[in-house]
């Protein structure tokens, strides 16, 4: 356990923000003295109040009584569970409860269980420790919400100046991915999002007149359809030693199972039991690569329809609702290398005067890019003209 000292924020330094809940004010009134000195400290009364608070009010720590009328306190933390994972959540217990709060700490709703009457001094090092658990927790999902991620981004931009027509593709995955996490309100969005940036990682492996095909849409031969079969097992296995990415490589892996399982070989998890960034870059990918072979988004929308089963109908609805609701994108125009400006979308492929593709359309201009372009023009070997939206 972390020591007392250690956890509790030193006085006039930041205070950590908990909740208390109690029907009984006079409790309420009693903790509330104990902690303030070392907690901002918010009060409810009753766990639908406090639910409510949540909503508005960030905390990193809950104290709630186990008995209280209309929902009791291990129903309550477990909602807070299910709305907001990283809050730290405590039951205060009388020993009639004990058993019940032994099957809450069970089922991982409570991070700990204190029997009342609760000493002050032990109340306040299981709150410290609790805060310190949740700086933890935080600070982990920051690491891999911006530390990581950007670190993949730089990789996948790296690797897109070899690869300009894969990592375009990978590119316009990732955009709709990031869509569709927003449009389904996922808590973690950036793990969608690192899987459709990673998920194309194997493409190295592919000749370049097979990635052009893809792009272009174009039907593959046997041995060509054999080697892009294996891609997702190649990023997967990439992707599979870097620490913290266990469930993105999983994902990778599992991208191309069927939603109602049809067709899997061996213990491949069908239907709600697919993580959910599989399930939406399967959508992302198909998505994708119907957009090449069809200029309507609807009619690409409703081909995904068509192959029932394939996919999981909550994220094609979400599809759907993205492209029914956002409004026209603006028209494309020709700019000057020099007028290019990071986060503009490339629009059209952009090629060497002797045909090599530098660009992929869909691509995402960055400063790199640019001084790409910027040393192909002043060879002789590049139009300074470039399509692109935004």
């Amino acid at each position: 356990m972390t020591s007392f000292s250690a956890a509790l924020p030193k006085p006039g330094g930041d205070l950590a923000s908990i909740l208390l809940v109690d029907d009984e004010v006079a409790i309420l009134d009693g903790l509330r003295r104990q902690l303030r000195k070392r907690f901002t400290v918010h009060t409810a009364n009753s766990g639908a109040a406090a639910l409510e608070l949540l909503e508005t009010t960030p905390v990193a720590v809950v104290v709630s009584d186990m008995r209280m009328p209309q929902m009791d306190g291990a129903t309550f933390l477990a909602k807070v569970r299910a709305t907001h994972p990283d809050v730290v959540r405590i039951l205060l217990t009388g020993q009639a409860d004990t058993q019940s709060a032994i099957n809450a700490v069970n089922q991982g709703q409570i991070y700990r269980f204190l029997t009342k009457p609760c000493p002050p001094d032990v109340l306040l090092d299981e709150i410290g420790s609790a805060v310190e658990f949740n700086r933890l927790v935080t600070a982990e999902k920051e690491l891999l919400r911006t530390t990581l991620r950007r670190t993949v981004e730089a990789l996948i931009e790296t690797l897109s100046l070899a690869q300009p027509a894969a990592f375009a593709r990978a590119q316009r995955v990732t955009r709709t991915a990031a869509e569709l996490a927003s449009e389904l309100e996922m808590e973690e969005p950036w793990e969608v999002e690192i899987t459709a940036m990673l998920a194309h990682l194997g493409t190295v492996t592919l000749p370049p007149r097979l990635l052009e095909k893809l792009e272009a849409g174009r039907p593959l031969d046997e041995d060509e359809r054999e080697m892009e079969r294996r891609v997702p097992g190649f990023s997967r296995d990439l992707v599979a030693g870097i620490p913290r990415l266990e469930s993105v490589a999983e994902a990778i892996g599992w991208h191309r199972a069927r939603y109602d399982g049809t067709g899997a070989v061996g213990d491949v998890p069908r239907g709600e039991d697919l993580p959910i960034a599989a399930r939406v870059l399967r959508v992302a990918v198909d998505f994708d690569a119907g957009m090449t072979q069809r200029p309507s988004v609807q009619d690409t929308i409703q081909a995904l329809r068509a192959d029932a089963g394939a996919h999981d109908p909550a994220v094609l609805d979400a599809l759907s609702r993205i492209h029914n609701t956002e409004g026209a994108e603006p028209a494309p125009k020709a700019l000057s290398i020099a007028d290019l400006v990071p986060d503009m979308v490339v629009f059209d492929d952009v090629s060497t005067t002797d045909g090599l593709l530098l660009v992929g359309r869909g691509t995402v201009v960055t400063e790199a890019l640019i001084r790409r372009l910027e040393n192909f023009i002043s060879q002789d070997r590049a139009r300074d003209e470039v399509w692109v939206r935004g």
